[in-house]
């Protein structure tokens, strides 16, 4: 393929993204200027300018040129590879996969490179076949043969016993600033945000420093770096929230903004000193990877007009519990989204703004200055609010402002820390509410946790377990058997019946038991109903639910 010819071809593509509204106009001439402004392949160019994400492309690009995506990466022939130039193949994104009588197969990210490949179909003296991958994948197997053993930081650094000296501070920034800390922290948040993680943690260990991502709820080692690194990893990361990098005696939190195939992404951070040194975990924001929609939460359309009416409702009280991690705050954004609307003021308390909504007054609260999320809600009060969503009710004051709101013709949205729906009534009036109040004001709640679901492309089977995640059997699932995750929930209206219950100060076990009396489907019924249907296995149910909680 000449360069003439590649340059039509890429052309033809970015028409193609454009009628598929996939693409702007606008878009694909800016991805077209820079193409023949720089040397940078398609993929980088249209990544960088944050127009398509990296998977986005390589999906439209298999189906433009009619080609598969890159099916299974186990059991690369590192024969093969390194015969055609270990080097080229990295420096050029390309993996020979398979060598045939006639055919060569290549797996790479820019199909249009057409000098590369005829370059491999020339060496091998075979026809070249394509099969398309994203770079990080490609990336991530030259990883898996190569496993560099990076120099580490100064191995007489190790942990301070006291308050950093001067001279520590200035040396700590400088092994920050040093390649292989520098690679090794980029290389973990880019690889977690790729995979879709939601949390990073970095935890120093005796001899080392492990690093896991957490991904569809669950915990996987991704590096193991070695423990003079530690004190570098820590800076850099502090150095990116902001934090003082000085104290290492007491916890610290910030937020970080990075750049990841030209998507801006946030991360929370946390740091808390341990027996062996500073832990620290990160928490990623990618908001473009989340649909602020009931149903694909996994609400069916039933679940969805009850949770329609409750949220546009005038007045009153709608929670939601669950543990952490449990998927409540984005319950929360897409019923707020679906309220959003021109003649609605609506306004947001958070520790933290994990979603920015436009139209939306959205106030995080900052304990370091006194502002508690009680002091916030009297405060948004007066600015004359129609709905407002607290991020999560925590004490007794915060509930009576909440209640207080709602009884003065306000919607307020929040969360609680409860095993059950019901649990909701018997938490606030353990820490003070009275009871009567909450049969007056509070219109219903829902329970909720999240199950991975069934591979879609395995369908969950078994699988033996694979050398590395990189080399799983199933690239969509990496051979867990699960791919994304997917609701249950119980939905607990307050009708006359509950509402009499929870005036008496019945038991939650009561409440339950009448709801369920009334139509309720509990938590635990709706994740069987969810099994039968093949969303998810008996195993993850066990995992995530407590048997008792019928």
């Amino acid at each position: 393929m000449t360069i003439q010819e590649a340059r039509a071809n890429i052309e033809e593509f970015l028409r193609y993204l454009v009628a598929a509204d996939v693409l702007s106009s606008e878009g694909a001439g800016r991805a077209s200027h820079a193409l023949a402004s720089t040397t940078h392949p398609l993929d980088t160019v249209l990544t960088e300018l944050g127009l398509l994400r990296e998977d986005e492309l390589a999906s439209h690009l298999t189906v433009f040129l009619k080609l598969p995506g890159p099916g299974d990466f186990a059991d690369l022939d590192q024969a093969l590879i390194n015969s055609a130039g270990l080097q080229f193949c990295e420096d050029n994104a390309i993996i020979p996969l398979a060598l045939e009588p006639d055919t060569l197969l290549l797996a790479t990210c820019d199909p249009f490179s057409g000098g590369v490949i005829d370059a491999l179909a020339f060496h091998f003296d075979r026809t070249p076949t394509l099969r398309i991958a994203t770079r990080s994948q490609i990336t991530g197997q030259f990883k898996m043969l190569q496993l560099p053993a990076e120099a580490g930081g100064d191995d007489r650094i190790g942990e301070f016993d006291g308050e950093a000296t001067a001279h520590d501070i200035d040396r700590l920034r400088d092994i920050a600033r040093e390649a292989p800390v520098v690679r090794l922290v980029t290389r973990v948040i880019n690889e977690a945000v790729e995979r879709g993680a939601t949390d990073i943690h970095v935890e120093p260990q005796e001899d080392n420093v492990r690093i896991r991502i957490r991904f569809d709820g669950m915990l996987t080692p991704v590096e193991t770096a070695p423990r003079s690194l530690h004190a570098g990893i820590v800076t850099r990361i502090k150095i990116m929230a902001q934090l003082n990098i000085a104290e290492r005696r007491i916890p610290q939190d910030g937020r970080m903004r990075v750049v990841v195939r030209g998507q801006n992404i946030d991360l929370r951070v946390s740091v808390v000193p341990s027996v062996h040194g500073e832990a620290i975990v990160l928490r990623i924001l990618d908001r473009s990877r989340v649909k602020l929609e009931l149903a694909a939460l996994g609400f069916d359309q039933q679940a969805r007009d009850r949770l329609s009416a409750w949220s546009h409702a005038a007045n009153g009280i709608l929670l939601i519990t669950g543990p952490t991690g449990s998927g409540k705050t984005t319950t929360l954004y897409s019923l707020l989204k679906e309220r959003n609307s021109t003649d609605t003021k609506i306004f947001t308390v958070e520790d933290p703004i994990e979603y920015r909504l436009a139209g939306v007054t959205q106030l995080q609260v900052e304990p370091a200055i006194d502002l508690d999320f009680a002091t916030a809600l009297r405060s948004v009060l007066r600015q004359d609010p129609d709905v407002i969503l607290v991020g999560e009710i925590r004490d007794r004051e915060t509930a009576e402002i909440a209640i207080r709101a709602a009884l003065t013709g306000h919607l307020v949205l929040s969360t609680l820390h409860t095993n059950s729906a019901a649990g909701a009534f018997t938490r606030l009036t353990d820490i003070g509410i009275d009871s009567y109040l909450l049969g007056a004001t509070i219109r219903g709640v829902i329970g909720q946790r999240l199950l991975r679901r069934t591979c879609p492309q395995c369908k969950g089977r078994s699988a033996k377990p694979a050398a590395s995640p990189a080399q799983a059997a199933c690239p969509s699932c990496r051979n867990t058997g699960y791919s994304g995750r997917v609701v249950a929930y119980e939905m607990l209206p307050v009708t006359e019946k509950t509402a009499a219950l929870i005036n008496s100060g019945a038991r939650e076990e009561d409440i339950h038991a009448a709801a369920r009396q009334e139509g309720m489907l509990s938590l635990l019924d709706h994740a069987r109903g969810l099994v039968r249907d093949g969303v998810t296995t008996e195993a993850e149910v066990r995992r995530v639910i407590e048997l008792g909680e019928a």
